[in-house]
């Protein structure tokens, strides 16, 4: 049976990274006037998986500065015997995801105008002349001016570009990794796609560990064989206890998804996933401080939110073009693609290479990564002749 039809001003669908950082946006006092609803199916908040990024001056928004993380000065690539090993002058910071949602959770119980519906899903949306009808999966029916829509976006394609990745917490019985350095890639040959170990030491009995290819999405994997090689291979890591598994597959180029003048999508939804790295922590939380600001100038101006014109996630339409023009390369061979990224970290110095991977890079910036890769293949690649 249907419910009757409920009124809301804002409905936030999903409360992950996206949905919690906009939800923590509209605790703020200026919003305390709107009945906001956040529209989630896990019941609880637990920790899932483990973000990590670029700290580069401003990358995280002044809220979130203080969140605990973890960082580190060195990192490492290597390929068949070749390692290249860089210390920088930003750092590389992880931080739990069961760390941002306890802060993002307190703030939030802070806000009585902000009202939860755990244990749903949005599975229909319905223009009208009033707004859009949204409907669940156990039968609540909701009127809303604006959907604010974190949920992902479409299952890719089978030829479609996807970063997936299988991981574990480990404790070890013995000291077997190096804490002062990240394992960025340690890239393993195949034909099928880019794939590497990622290894996050949290000291020297203890680490992140985890398997990640990208490649279409119809290539599969044996994560279990390929984690477990890893750590007896590369780190000699035999006894070990596994207390965190984390998973997840990341459509690299969605799909467009059709907006209304009641929609704005956010998080990877809405554009905040970079291609050639799959981060996309610090550019959800900046565009959702940004779409509060513009929020909030709307309101304070209109007074009401019809008509608000959202501003997108700003990923450069340069860096967007380049991240293509590399994808394009790296299939045309994936047992040579690991030496592109070896002579990446290689030539170009380390603050530049950092800031154009986080997304904060000058034209000086991005000519250093073109100089340090071979002309002839981005070249061709860039004219569409490949």
């Amino acid at each position: 049976m249907m419910s009757a039809l409920q009124s809301w001003d804002v409905v936030i669908a999903g409360a992950g990274l996206a949905g919690l950082s906009m939800a923590v946006e509209l605790a703020a006092p200026e919003f305390s006037h709107l009945r906001i609803l956040l529209v989630e199916p896990r019941l609880a908040h637990v920790r899932d998986r483990t973000w990590s990024f670029w700290a580069v001056p401003g990358a995280l928004p002044q809220r979130w500065q203080s969140l605990e993380q973890t960082q580190w000065q060195q990192w490492r690539l290597s390929y068949e015997g070749r390692s290249v090993e860089t210390s920088g002058e930003y750092a590389y910071a992880s931080v739990r995801a069961d760390v941002f949602y306890e802060n993002a959770l307190k703030i939030i119980a802070n806000s009585p105008n902000i009202i939860w519906a755990r244990g749903s899903n949005i599975v229909e949306v319905k223009e009208r002349d009033d707004g859009l009808e949204l409907h669940t999966k156990t039968g609540q029916m909701y009127l809303t001016q604006l959907l604010l829509d974190s949920r992902p976006p479409a299952a890719a394609a089978p030829s479609e570009w996807v970063q997936h990745f299988s991981g574990w917490e480990v404790t070890s019985q013995t000291a077997c990794f190096d804490a002062g350095c990240v394992d960025l890639m340690a890239f393993e040959s195949s034909a099928h796609g880019l794939h590497f170990i990622y290894c996050l030491p949290y000291s020297a009995t203890q680490a992140l560990v985890e398997s990640t290819w990208i490649s279409r999405s119809h290539t599969s994997s044996n994560y279990e064989k390929e984690l477990r090689t890893a750590l007896e291979k590369r780190w000699h890591c035999n006894d070990y206890d596994i207390s965190f598994r984390e998973h997840g597959a990341l459509p690299l180029w969605p799909r467009a998804q059709v907006d209304s003048r009641h929609i704005v999508r956010i998080g990877r939804a809405g554009g905040t996933l970079r291609a050639s790295t799959g981060y996309a922590f610090c550019a959800t939380l900046q565009h959702s401080r940004v779409l509060a600001a513009s929020l909030k100038r709307q309101i304070g101006q209109l007074g009401h939110l019809q008509g608000w014109q959202a501003p997108a996630c700003k990923i450069s339409a340069v860096d967007r073009w380049m991240d293509t023009v590399l994808f394009r390369v790296l299939e045309r061979d994936w047992k040579t693609a690991p030496r592109f990224f070896l002579d990446l970290f290689e030539r170009v110095p380390s603050a530049p290479l950092t800031r154009f991977l986080h997304g904060q890079s000058s034209w000086q910036d991005r000519l250093a990564v073109m100089r340090a890769l071979p002309a002839a293949p981005f070249i061709r690649a860039a004219m569409g002749l490949d």
